[in-house]
C-alpha cells in the first residue's frame, strides 16, 4: 500500500540527471546536503507552527480523508498563500472569473476555480467558495490524491507537479532538479517546497498530537521499531506474555502485541529474542519502519536484536 510506497523514498533516487535525494526522519536531503533557502525567505519556515495552529483540524481531517500526509497540506499552505484564505493570483489572459476561471487562482492552495469546477464536476464553484479554508484544503487534499500516481507523495515531485501540472523535464543550468517549476530555468518554487517541508516534518515530529497520516508519524520514536528496540523488560502471564506498543503503527495490529507462546513463557529467567517471538506480519512492519527510521539494523531474520527475560509473575 500507500505506506510501503512512501518507505521507498528513503531510497537514493533521481529524475533523470538531476541531483539525487531520499527522505529522512528530518526530511528530505541531497547528496549536496540539506536544501537551504535564503534567509529573506526564512519566514516561510516560522509560519510552520502558525499555520497548523490555525488549520490543523481541518488538515488532520482532510489528510484522513485522502490518505495524503499532513506535511504536504502544510508546505503548499505556507507557500501558496502565507496562511490567507481570501489570496488569489490572476495569470496572462484574465478578464473575469466567469469568463477565464482557469486563469485565476484562490484560497490557501491558490487552487484555480476551472481547476476545482472540473475536480468536483460542479460549474457553480466560484472564488466565494474556494476561499473558506474547508473548501480549499478539501480540494488540495483531492489534488495531490489524484497525482500519487505520478508523484508516490515524494515531496520534489509533489512540488514540480503542483506547480507545473506534472512532471517535465526542465534542464536549465540553475535547476538542481531537473523538472519544470516556475520560473522555468530554475529551482526556487521546489527548494522552497522542500526547505518548508522539512521543517513541518521536524514540526510535527515534536507535537503531542501529531497525525497519524504524516511522514512524521512513520519516523516516530514511540514507534513499534522504538519499542522493540530497546527491548524493554515486561511481566508476563502464562500462557501469554504482552507488551503495549504506542502509535503510529499500533492502530494497524491492535493496541497490544502478543507474543506467542511455546510453552515455556512462565519459566522464571528464560532468555528469549523479543523479535523472533512476534508474528511473521508484526515483524513485517517492524522491518519496513526500520528501513523508514534507519534508527534500527534492517535484519530480516532479526539475528541481532536484543534480548530480554520474561519475568513470571
Amino acid at each position: 500500500g500507500r505506506r510501503l510506497e512512501i518507505g521507498r523514498l528513503t531510497h537514493w533516487q533521481s529524475f533523470r540527471d538531476s541531483v539525487s535525494w531520499r527522505m529522512t526522519a528530518d526530511g528530505i536531503v541531497t547528496d549536496r546536503g540539506p536544501v537551504r533557502i535564503r534567509p529573506r525567505e526564512h519566514y516561510r519556515l516560522r509560519s510552520v507552527p502558525r499555520a497548523w495552529r490555525k488549520y490543523g483540524g481541518l488538515i488532520r481531517a482532510a489528510a484522513r480523508r485522502y490518505r495524503v500526509p499532513a506535511e504536504l497540506f502544510l508546505t503548499i499552505i505556507v507557500n501558496e498563500s502565507a496562511l490567507n484564505p481570501r489570496a488569489y493570483k490572476t495569470y496572462r489572459g484574465y478578464v473575469s472569473d466567469r469568463k477565464t476561471p482557469g486563469r485565476i487562482s484562490v484560497g490557501l492552495g491558490q487552487i484555480l476555480i476551472g481547476t476545482a469546477r472540473f475536480m468536483l464536476r460542479n460549474p457553480s464553484i466560484d472564488r466565494a467558495w474556494l476561499e473558506k479554508p474547508a473548501n480549499n484544503i478539501r480540494m488540495i487534499g483531492i489534488y495531490l490524491n489524484r497525482q500519487y500516481r505520478l508523484t508516490r507523495f515524494d515531496p520534489p515531485k509533489v512540488a514540480a507537479a503542483y506547480n507545473a501540472g506534472g512532471l517535465y523535464r526542465q534542464n536549465g543550468r540553475a535547476n538542481r532538479w531537473k523538472m519544470r517549476n516556475y520560473p522555468v530555468g530554475r529551482s526556487v518554487y521546489i527548494d522552497l517546497f522542500v526547505a518548508v517541508f522539512d521543517e513541518a516534518v521536524r514540526y510535527l515530529a515534536t507535537h503531542r498530537h501529531r497525525p497519524r497520516e504524516s511522514f512524521a508519524a512513520l519516523f516516530a520514536r514511540d514507534s513499534i521499531v522504538a519499542a522493540c528496540a530497546h527491548a524493554p523488560g515486561f511481566r508476563s502471564s502464562y500462557p501469554l506474555a504482552r507488551a503495549v506498543v504506542r502509535q503510529p503503527l499500533a492502530h494497524e495490529i491492535g493496541s497490544d502485541v502478543v507474543l506467542a507462546s511455546d510453552g515455556n513463557a512462565g519459566r522464571r529467567g528464560l532468555r528469549v529474542d523479543y523479535l523472533t517471538r512476534l508474528s511473521e506480519h508484526q515483524r513485517a512492519r517492524i522491518s519496513l519502519q526500520s528501513r523508514i527510521s534507519g534508527r534500527f539494523p534492517d535484519d530480516p531474520a532479526f539475528r541481532a536484536a536484543p534480548t530480554a527475560s520474561l519475568r513470571a509473575r
